[in-house]
């Protein structure tokens, strides 16, 4: 018996980190399928239907946003016309952004399957705005927009959640609290009241990466904020992000962007 196979898709060009485009009309009935690495969340100003993720079924009322999750299997029927955009977001420009809110905005939308909103308008033109921008820093405000505007309806769509995504949401919120990184995933672990394999296994799941790769990402944004914004040396900011000596700093940095904090601060200037 040939064994079945759950279909990747991937919409994305390696090179690109974002794209917005207007809903395909040919896709309005889809089969059970998952995507290569990215979010997608779809917003659909008129349509009915159903759609189906991991399982759960629920009924297309629009206007709507639908946060379909890069490890999520899901499908769907809607019916013709379908007005709407689809964004594809990878984890790497989030993760590149210096805006520590853009993640957390993310991990926050990413705890519904979908999303009902109040007003269709004001979200086709950000979706529209955002599909004609070029640059990257208009490219995170409007993605902050969306995402930020997408929230402030979402008190009446409850939460998917499970116990490895809620340690992993937990776990970014600490992230996003704490003045000053700790660089111990045991820390976080402990303060989780959970081990810090447990803790790792749901970063995992839920981004494909490790704690000790989140714990990095915003180590890397603070250091970078702080040596491009700041007139501090190199020194003074090895320091403040609690590295022993500029040297160990520098190591650690260039491991996780290719660049000295040097070259990198040379950049800026």
């Amino acid at each position: 018996m040939k064994e079945k196979t759950i279909e990747v898709k991937d919409k994305l060009q390696p090179q690109r980190l974002i794209k917005v485009a207007a809903f395909d009309q040919a896709k309005r009935i889809t089969k059970p399928h998952k995507h290569n690495g990215y979010l997608e969340l779809v917003f659909l100003s008129s349509t009915s239907g159903k759609h189906v993720i991991d399982g759960r079924e629920s009924i297309i009322k629009t206007p709507c946003l639908l946060v379909i999750r890069k490890d999520n299997v899901h499908h769907w029927e809607l019916m013709d016309p379908v007005l709407g955009f689809v964004l594809l977001v990878k984890n790497q420009f989030v993760l590149q952004s210096l805006d520590f809110e853009i993640q957390r905005l993310v991990d926050e939308v990413c705890r519904h399957d979908s999303i009902y909103l109040h007003q269709s308008e004001p979200f086709a033109q950000l979706f529209r705005l955002l599909a004609e921008e070029d640059d990257q820093t208009c490219q995170e405000g409007l993605f902050k927009v969306i995402l930020a505007k997408a929230l402030l309806h979402s008190k009446e769509t409850k939460p998917v959640s499970n116990t490895s995504d809620h340690i992993y949401h937990r776990f970014c919120a600490l992230l996003n609290e704490e003045h000053m990184i700790i660089n111990h995933v045991a820390y976080y672990a402990t303060r989780l009241n959970t081990s810090p394999q447990n803790l790792s296994a749901a970063c995992k799941k839920h981004s494909n990466l490790t704690a000790s790769e989140i714990l990095a990402s915003y180590i890397i944004k603070d250091a970078k904020r702080l040596l491009f914004y700041t007139s501090n040396s190199i020194a003074e900011v090895a320091f403040q992000l609690g590295f022993s000596d500029k040297s160990n700093f520098s190591k650690y940095f260039k491991r996780y962007t290719g660049l000295t904090p040097t070259a990198f601060k040379k950049q800026g200037s």
